[in-house]
This record gives C-alpha cells, structure tokens and sequence, in this order.
C-alpha cells in the first residue's frame, strides 16, 4: 500500500466514523426523567401598580443609604419577592424581603411616606416577638427583620408572620400585627419552642384584648 492508498483508507474511516457518531447522537432519546424541570412561578408583586413599583424601585436604588438589610441584601431576590401595599395619604407599607435562607426568607417592614412635607420618608417598623434565651426563660423582644413567610390583609391592615425554628416546622412561631401609622401593632403571638417532631401545640404568648 503506498502513501496515497493509505491517506485515502484514513479519511474514509474517519468519515465513517463521524456519520456512525451523528447517527447514534440522532438515534438516542433523551429520557424524560433527566430533562430540566421548568417551572414557572409569578413574582408576589407581579400585581403591584405601576406606583408601588416606583416606591421598590427607590428603596432598591438607596438601599444601601438608608441602611436597608444591613447583614445582608439579596438585590435581586429583593426586587422579585418584596411588596408595597399603598395606605393613604401618600404612605405605603412595604415588606421588603432582604434574603432567602433555606425555607424561609428574611424582611424588614417599612413604611414610605412620600408627602413633600415628610421628615422622615422612610420609616423602618419594629417587630415585637417573643423568644427563649438559653436558661429556658420566654423574654419579649423587639427587632426590625425578622426570619418568616409573611402574608398580608390590605383590607384588615393585618400583617401575618408564620416563623421556622427549623426547616421541619415542628417549633416556630405565628404571630400577627396591624398596621397603625409607623409602627406594627402585636395583635397575637403564638410559640412552641420544642423542636421535637411535634407540629402542635403553639402556646399563645400574647393576646390583644
């Protein structure tokens, strides 16, 4: 076999094995359990108008000048999950949302007053809880985030925060707020502190008469 024979019989083999490559690529199926599962989930404040869009917008923008999620802030997750709620007079609520942690995510709630005569435009709202310290001793505290899914009653101005101690949901705390000029209300807070495999019972802590 001479040289150009040979170069010939290399080509030939390689072409045949590209066609034998492309064909089995063709031939073989993707199996329906390794395709990506796409699911798609609305944004919480897809229903926001077009003014409460503009009051996130802001606080996304200055975030970092008033002194928003300072331990640590999540601009995009931020941008998708928090929500304004307009009030009156040129107020707003918002829970803005600074982060998510592994089964729950962290807010800070805020009231925006955009009234031209406003001292203080934005206004960071404390929250009431009740917590255990290590010696076993239920102590009322107050902090302006909190870890929690929160849910809220535009019509009631009634702010709802279910809290997980740990991702089973066994400990935790409900509580609920109402939403009075600047500041949140404690209307009930209610706890289990135990993290024994149990999801009852809550104990109520705190009732307003």
């Amino acid at each position: 076999m001479n040289l150009k024979q040979l170069i010939q019989l290399l080509c030939m083999v390689g072409a045949i094995a590209l066609i034998g490559g492309n064909v089995s690529a063709k031939e073989t199926p993707i199996s329906p359990s390794l395709k990506p599962a796409v699911k798609l989930i609305a944004a919480p404040n897809s229903a926001m108008s077009t003014a409460e869009k503009a009051v996130l917008n802001n606080l996304l923008s200055n975030s970092k000048k008033l002194g928003l999620c300072r331990d640590y802030l999540d601009l995009e997750a931020a941008k998708r999950a928090s929500e304004v709620y307009k009030l009156e007079n040129q107020q707003y609520f918002v829970m803005f949302h600074c982060f998510l942690a592994a089964y729950q995510g962290n807010y800070e709630f805020l009231i925006v007053n955009q009234q031209p005569a406003a001292k203080k435009p934005v206004t960071k709202l404390t929250v009431t809880e009740f917590r255990e310290n290590q010696a076993g001793k239920v102590q009322k505290v107050g902090s302006l985030s909190i870890g929690g899914l929160p849910t809220y009653d535009p019509k009631q101005r009634v702010l709802a925060v279910n809290s997980k101690y740990r991702g089973l949901g066994d400990c935790g705390s409900k509580a609920k707020y109402r939403v009075e000029n600047t500041a949140l209300k404690l209307l009930e807070f209610k706890a289990k502190f135990a993290c024994d495999g149990k999801l009852e019972p809550f104990q109520t802590l705190y009732s307003a008469k």
